[in-house]
């Protein structure tokens, strides 16, 4: 519904337009209002009033420094085409929550911050790559519009975590988020933001409504094997070892009973249940379904795959015991029919088309537009090794 109400948006958006611009996505901007962080508004606010603007807009912004100076909630960590994003931008109540936190130093809070700032600023960047076209393309009274559809959605995700947290009021809710460090005004902010960018790139995401019949045919014919099963065995055995029974003439005696009562036709399960030394007695003696391959002992294995339902070998005689076994259930091998999968194959051909459209949406965005965050340039944090 979103995508829907957004192309409207760009309809609209686009009517009348004269202007031209060097990049058309990405127009000059006054400083924003921003969705989530309120407080930094000020902070764009002076840094524009003192910047020199002669080079298309472009803001200069003093970038925090890692290791000089603390973080703070109005410290900027990227630019987005010229425009700051602040710590509060990108963490908000989770930067709060970090600070009100007595049991940590001031070093903990520090490193805390960077560690979820590291995690978080470039997701969130390019989400402002995506707000920045949104707003370049759709006019501000448009935008409301759209806003003011996402109330009964917003007013759902509240209830549903009303329910969650057994919250009967909207005063125990704005309670419990406060406990949290965020406001339901920032939950908004951070829910309509989320929803203008999945909206906004569902909006240029191209895609048939239904794929060829060709298409699907050829990638069930290259995939075969993915639709037909593999060949399945499933077994239980009768296991008397020796050292249960006073060495191997004890065994052999158990053993001999074993052999009688399954010839008198008395249920494979049964004996296994009441004679069998190993834990699978507890189970009758089902071993469960196995594939080939699955088995250490592959003369077994071999023995098994051979065999059909209701078989029971001849008593297997080792260094240590006694065993017999018998096929339950043989599957073998059948591919399904092609009208069976084809609906699958359909959405999974879909869904990719999907994702290669909204990578190339993303990938165009960020051809077309300058991210910078106080992390560029530092290497990838190495994996901590499992002892």
């Amino acid at each position: 519904m979103l995508a829907g109400l957004i192309s409207i948006g760009l309809s609209l958006g686009c009517k009348g337009t004269t202007v031209k611009e060097d990049n058309p996505v990405f127009t000059s901007a006054p400083p924003r209002r921003s969705l989530v962080n309120h407080a930094a508004d000020a902070e764009e606010q002076r840094l524009a009033q003192q910047a020199d603007t002669t080079e298309a807009g472009v803001v200069p912004v003093a970038f925090h420094e890692i290791g000089v100076t603390p973080l703070t909630g109005s410290s900027v960590v990227a630019t987005v085409n010229g425009k700051p994003v602040f710590v509060d931008d990108v963490l908000g109540g989770v930067r709060r929550r970090i600070e009100s936190d007595p049991s940590l130093t001031d070093e903990q809070r520090q490193q805390i911050l960077l560690q979820a700032l590291r995690a978080r600023t470039r997701e969130y960047a390019e989400d402002s790559l995506v707000v920045q076209a949104l707003e370049a393309t759709i006019p501000e009274d448009k935008r409301e519009i759209i806003r003011d559809s996402m109330e009964p959605a917003f007013q759902e995700v509240c209830q549903k975590m009303m329910k969650d947290n057994s919250l009967a009021t909207d005063e125990e809710l704005d309670s419990w988020l406060e406990g949290q460090g965020f406001t339901r005004r920032e939950m908004k902010d951070t829910f309509i933001r989320r929803q203008f960018v999945v909206g906004y790139v569902q909006s240029k995401v191209q895609v048939p409504k239904l794929i060829d019949r060709a298409v699907l045919v050829k990638h069930y014919q290259e995939h075969i094997d993915e639709y037909t099963p593999d060949e399945e065995v499933r077994f239980a055995e009768i296991v008397v070892r020796f050292r249960d029974h006073g060495g191997r003439e004890g065994a052999e005696d158990v053993m001999t009973q074993v052999v009688q009562r399954l010839r008198q036709k008395e249920d494979f399960g049964t004996v296994a249940q009441e004679l069998s030394d190993v834990l699978s007695s507890e189970k009758r003696g089902d071993i469960g379904w196995i594939k080939r391959g699955s088995l250490a002992d592959k003369e077994l294995e071999a023995m098994l795959f051979e065999m059909s339902a209701g078989e029971m070998t001849s008593v297997q005689v080792h260094e240590d015991r006694f065993e017999t076994y018998k096929v339950i259930d043989h599957r073998h091998p059948q591919t399904v029919q092609f009208q069976a999968v084809q609906k699958e194959i359909e959405a999974k051909k879909l869904g990719e088309l999907r994702d290669a459209a909204h990578k190339q949406v993303m990938d165009d965005l960020r051809a077309k537009g300058i991210i910078i965050t106080i992390f560029d340039g530092e290497k990838p944090a190495e994996k901590p090794v499992r002892l």
